[in-house]
């Protein structure tokens, strides 16, 4: 149970240190980066602002997911498609820019 709980957590205090204190460039060691994230330095801060935001919000149902089920296993896999969702949100995003 507290395995489970503890990746609902680590989701959301990353979304919450890359809110409140974003990636002062490219070049920064923690932040989100795919080819089109650092296609520029606009692109670059509008999805790690985006990825902040996702993170704390599927933390918080990824704990909600934790509590409910109880199971590792259940908590696991829905970890994989939050880690899927995220990267099409936010690359979709970015390329509605």
């Amino acid at each position: 149970m507290l395995e489970s709980l503890a990746i609902g957590t680590v989701f959301v205090l990353y979304g919450l240190v890359l809110f409140l204190f974003p990636p002062k460039s490219i070049s920064s060691f923690y932040a989100y980066k795919t080819t089109s994230s650092t296609r520029n330095e606009r692109t670059f801060k509008v999805a790690n602002a985006y990825v902040s935001l996702l993170l704390m919000i599927f933390g918080v149902i990824l704990l909600l997911i934790a509590r409910i089920s109880g199971s590792f296993m259940t908590t696991g896999v829905v970890t994989i498609v939050v880690f899927v969702l995220i990267y099409i949100m936010v690359e979709q995003k970015l390329k509605n820019m």
